[in-house]
């Protein structure tokens, strides 16, 4: 479509840009110089947080197409989250843990549900429709649940890819935590897709700023279609990336050596006797 190309459909000056310039010097300051594969993750976090608001996803997600607004939240609640978690270094992410101040912090993330409950529940409460209307007709509140979503994403991911290697869950606790949360995204989908009701009512008769409301609906993009996508694009992407994240824990799993059993030359004076 052409007129995805036209200058309104482009926020160049979304203020996303200061929080990308925020992240970008905070990582700088974390790496100092020691540069690594890593990198390119945070490259790839900066790059999916401006696409989120500044390219034709955000313009959209602002009151034109719900489908916008849900592929800004999963790339709010996933992808951006998952690849800053990625991109820190393990021995400066530990520094920081071990320090008394963070104690309670610590405790929080040594806690699945928590994240679990977070990463998902974050989803489910923002799509409630009087709070979806809300959060879109309202900057200040839409601002709240962008940093919402962001925070919960990191929680989420944290359980299964801390910087941290030792502070991750088991593998095998792992498959359960992600797939659970695919049955649950898949739930949230199956409704939204699903039923006759304006899962976000701003959506229903949207304003039309600037002036391209007659060509989404020449292409087909109607309230009715425009939510049954948002509803698939919320059951689909989500548990693909879930199943490639069990894959690969899997995966991780499968590699990691195995101990060998101790010879009895090996075993402490007490054990060999009593093997005897």
């Amino acid at each position: 479509m052409n007129w995805l190309a036209t200058a309104e459909l482009w926020n160049w000056a979304s203020p996303v840009w200061l929080i990308a310039a925020i992240l970008t010097a905070w990582y700088l300051w974390i790496v100092r110089g020691a540069w690594s594969f890593r990198a390119a993750w945070f490259l790839l976090a900066i790059v999916a947080l401006a696409a989120a608001f500044v390219s034709p996803i955000g313009v959209l997600a602002d009151g034109y197409l719900f489908s916008a607004h849900m592929v800004q939240h999963l790339m709010l609640l996933l992808i951006v989250p998952l690849c800053l978690l990625l991109s820190l270094p393990e021995a400066r992410v530990e520094a920081w843990l071990t320090r008394p101040r963070w104690t309670w912090l610590r405790r929080l993330l040594a806690i699945p549900v928590i994240g679990w409950l977070c990463g998902l529940g974050s989803m489910w409460f923002w799509h409630v429709p009087t709070l979806c209307a809300a959060a879109t007709e309202s900057y200040a509140l839409g601002v709240v649940r962008s940093a919402t979503f962001f925070v919960a994403g990191l929680l989420f991911w944290w359980q299964v890819y801390s910087p941290v290697v030792r502070l991750r869950l088991p593998p095998l606790p792992s498959v359960v935590y992600l797939f659970s949360a695919c049955t649950g995204c898949t739930l949230l989908g199956i409704y939204i897709t699903f039923t006759s009701v304006a899962v976000c009512p701003a959506f229903a008769n949207p304003a039309d700023r600037i002036g391209i409301l007659n060509m989404l609906y020449d292409a087909g993009l109607t309230p009715a279609a425009d939510q049954q996508l948002g509803g698939l694009l919320m059951w689909v992407p989500p548990c693909s990336l879930y199943v490639s994240a069990v894959i690969g824990v899997l995966c991780r799993w499968y590699t990691q050596p195995t101990l060998a059993p101790a010879s009895s030359a090996s075993l402490p004076t007490t054990i060999r006797e009593a093997r005897t």
